[in-house]
């Protein structure tokens, strides 16, 4: 299995780089130009990366090979002089076990104090003096590098030199198991369970990890879960079996020293358990057995496109280049930039039908060996006979790669019902648009379109706001109209079917999400550059030729009853008990009548589209996207009238109300909830008063080893009130968070952390003002809800002061809160 999978992936990787490499060789990847690696007078390795990602701020980590995490590490460590300075742990201390090596995190450390960041330095070195393990410090953040590596080479003369021979331990070998394993857990799920099924494979050969070998793992894991979750999904779909999730998780060589993993895991009701894994089973077997057509492949590879494009134009934050470079020293991880894989992925040289071979050998080489098979059950079962469980597998496996399937796996579809003759319309005003820094256009029809070029990104983001909320849906009950963004994926359009449709949008790139608010509607997302007349045609087939798809909202019903809804979901529900208009989601408020409402709710939108507006930002030039527009806006429906906007009554709750729940990782979650008004200031001020409860919040718990993590927002409507989002995992002290809760709304601010924060915030608003998704979301904002958030940014984030600061605080503590204890 080795030999065979590692050729597969070997003849992959050369045949991609066939034209520009001698025979037999593979070439060394470049690394992230923001990264500098080197070794210190100690001989410890270190990691910097100059990273603008949170101003006045880095993440600090040591990294012990070959060395568990040691009680008398974490008490020896000054923890009070971390959590008075804002510096937490993670999730069950600030050492993490990695794989039988030592990870201390020192993260969000204030760099922007130069007395903190000397300290925390001293700290760090500190814990590299107590161990003769071979090290590396790791620094990413708001740091000069020059300057910062001169202080680390003066912190290391307090090092005892380290010599480290031999230091990554013995060499790899695989060794397959004599038997697959099955695993049964018992879980308090109520009526839920999960099914797991992972595959072992071979990790990859160490000195092929900082090639192309490694990167060509990657991609075809990625085209190996494309292929195999869509096909089981269907294969769940049409077998009328419930489904809460379905995941795929692949466990590489930069994250383990062991095996390499594959796994796929269901989540069910205890009744299909059984059969959903067959499902697994008897598809991954087809796979196996029979392999994927080219056409199958092909549509793979357009469908992961676009995401490769947005991870290669991805901003890496500081915990992820930790991440990077922990497994590179770890492991010998590669550090190149993301944007390697994509181009890498992106080039043509190989034939698909190549590929699509190579990528059959890797699949059978993975799959075909039964003994690298773990089957994991976790349930509230009575018991589990486990020869059964895996006679049944095997039974499964056996039938899957004897039968071919007749089913069509592919996603292209007959698109002829999108060619629709649009009546002409012609551009009527064109002015500045002063949120995006863009064009304001209007149309003969009424419509308006705000354009801006962002260029070098190969995509754009848009959205189609819509005038109308849940505040005019009648009969809504509680939870209810968090669904109603669902619905628009239900729906048959352009002649294809409600699957077929998304798989249309899936392999062309496009995504496509509705979001229901109470008072606008904005069907968003983002496609390749050259996919704007899709997307248009796309948009006007939903907005003129759906019918409803019976049977999809069957089966979007059976499935959302199992799925469990998230915390903050569960907190708003608390907070505000009665209210039928929430844009979340409570399992309880979907009923079969819910889709007739939808119907009617998108029919009265669509009728008017005059009353919203179109936002395009991202890589494409103006005369494509006017001529585009002028071609295909003409078909959009329109009226005089607009939405009228209902009154609603809304009580939040008064004071605290607390839970406390089993199920699920132990932790505390608490929102805070209070009318405060949205303006510029607020809204600028409201991210440093996040940062600052987050502050006296991991104080409060110094020592309890939770971690802390605060998150903020408004409500505009039917009452302005400012929301905040406290979750601390690894611990169940809830007294500490509402110690730290009361403190912050009571202590004063120091200067220098209010203008370091201001800064902070400055920073943050520039930064993200240059990516396409943040200035659709400012544009939603200004016209949708009429807040423009932006414009006047740095004046507003001027005007904090401490005196500010502190009433909206206070005026947080003293509202309402609910609270959630994870035991």
């Amino acid at each position: 299995m080795p030999t065979r999978l590692f050729h597969t992936v070997f003849c992959l990787a050369f045949l991609v780089f066939s034209r520009t490499v001698p025979a037999q060789t593979l070439p060394s990847l470049p690394m992230d130009g923001k990264i500098q690696r080197g070794s210190l007078r100690c001989g410890v390795t270190y990691y910097m990366v100059k990273n603008d990602e949170v101003k006045g701020y880095a993440d600090f980590a040591v990294v012990r090979r070959g060395e568990a995490p040691a009680r008398a590490a974490e008490e020896g460590l000054d923890t009070r002089f971390l959590s008075r300075h804002g510096i937490g742990p993670r999730p069950g201390g600030f050492f993490q076990e990695n794989d039988g090596s030592t990870v201390l995190h020192l993260d969000r450390v204030p760099v922007y104090d130069a007395n903190v960041m000397d300290s925390t330095l001293l700290v760090t070195f500190a814990q590299v003096a107590a161990s003769r393990a071979d090290e590396a410090v790791i620094v990413s953040g708001d740091i000069d590098p020059v300057e910062f590596k001169k202080k680390m080479d003066i912190f290391s003369m307090m090092v005892p030199q380290h010599f480290v021979e031999n230091s990554r331990g013995p060499d790899y070998v695989w060794e397959p198991w004599v038997m697959p394993s099955v695993i049964w857990k018992d879980r308090p799920m109520g009526d839920r369970g999960v099914v797991r099924v992972a595959y072992a494979s071979p990790r990859t050969p160490q000195e092929q990890m900082n090639t192309a070998q490694a990167l060509v793992m990657g991609i075809l894991s990625r085209e190996f879960q494309t292929i195999a979750v869509r096909r089981i999904e269907r294969n769940l779909r049409d077998a009328g079996i419930p489904y809460g999730r379905l995941d795929f998780s692949y466990l590489n060589s930069t994250e383990t020293s062991g095996n390499e993993e594959y796994a796929v895991e269901v989540q069910t009701d205890r009744e299909h358990m059984e059969a959903a894994m067959k499902i697994i089973s008897g598809t991954l077997a087809g796979l196996d057995g029979f392999g994927v057509p080219v056409e199958e492949f092909t549509d793979a590879k357009k469908v992961m496109m676009a995401g490769m494009v947005s991870r290669g134009n991805e901003a890496l934050s500081n915990r992820k280049y930790v991440e990077r470079c922990t497994a590179h020293f770890l492991y010998g991880a590669n550090l190149a930039p993301y944007a390697e894989e994509t181009r890498l992925f992106a080039r043509k040289n190989v034939p698909d039908s190549t590929e699509t071979r190579l990528f059959n050998q890797f699949s059978n080489s993975l799959l075909n060996q039964l003994s690298s098979l773990t089957l994991e059950y976790r349930a509230r079962l009575d018991s589990l006979d486990e020869n059964n469980a895996l006679f049944q597998y095997n039974l499964a496996y056996l039938y899957g790669s004897t039968f071919k399937e007749s089913k069509d796996y592919s996603w292209q579809r007959d698109t002829s019902g999108l060619e629709v003759a649009c009546p002409r319309i012609k551009l009527k005003e064109t002015k500045p648009e002063p949120v995006s820094g863009g064009v304001l256009w209007t149309f003969s029809n009424g419509i308006r379109v705000v354009y801006k070029q962002v260029p070098g990104l190969r995509n754009f983001h848009y959205s189609l706001l819509l005038g109308g909320g849940l505040s005019g849906v009648s009969g809504l009950v509680e939870g209810e109209g968090g669904y109603f963004g669902d619905m628009l994926s239900l729906y048959d359009a352009g002649g294809m079917s409600a699957p077929d449709f998304r798989d249309h949008l899936a392999v062309n790139g496009i995504d496509m999400e509705a979001q229901v608010a109470l008072t606008y509607t904005s069907i968003r997302g983002q496609a390749p550059s050259s996919k704007l007349p899709t997307l248009l045609k796309a948009l006007l087939a939903v907005a003129n030729g759906r019918t409803v798809n019976r049977g999809e909202f069957d089966i979007y019903l059976r499935n959302a009853k199992w799925a469990r809804e998230p915390v903050d979901s569960r907190l708003y529900a608390m907070m505000y008990p009665g209210f039928n208009y929430s844009s979340k989601k409570y399992a309880a408020g979907l009923n079969p009548g819910t889709q007739a409402k939808a119907a009617q709710f998108y029919e009265s939108l669509f009728s008017r589209m005059n009353d919203g507006m179109l936002f395009i930002v991202g890589d494409v030039d103006e005369p494509t996207v006017r001529r585009t527009l002028l071609r295909y806006l003409g078909g959009f429906r329109t009226q005089r009238s607009a939405a009228a906007r209902k009154t609603l009554r809304y009580q939040p709750r008064l004071g605290t109300v607390t839970h406390h729940e089993t199920e699920g990782n132990k932790g505390v979650h608490v929102r805070l909830d209070a009318e405060y008004p949205l303006s510029g200031i607020n809204y600028a001020m409201s991210g440093i008063a996040a940062e600052v409860l987050r502050r006296h919040i991991v104080e409060a718990l110094d020592g309890k080893g939770m971690s802390v993590d605060v998150t903020t927002g408004f409500h505009t409507y039917p009452q302005e009130r400012l929301w905040m989002l406290i979750t601390c995992e690894g611990g169940t002290d809830l007294d500490a968070v509402r110690k730290g809760i009361r403190k912050a709304a009571s202590s004063p601010v120091s200067a220098k952390d209010l203008n370091a924060w201001k800064a902070m915030a400055l920073a943050d608003m520039n930064r993200e003002l240059a990516e396409p998704e943040t200035i659709v979301t400012a544009l939603v904002a200004r016209y949708g809800i009429g807040k423009d958030m932006v414009t006047h940014y740095k004046e507003s984030v001027n005007g904090v002061s401490a005196a500010r600061l502190t009433d909206m605080l206070s005026t947080l503590a003293a509202g309402s809160a609910a609270e959630i204890v994870v035991e």
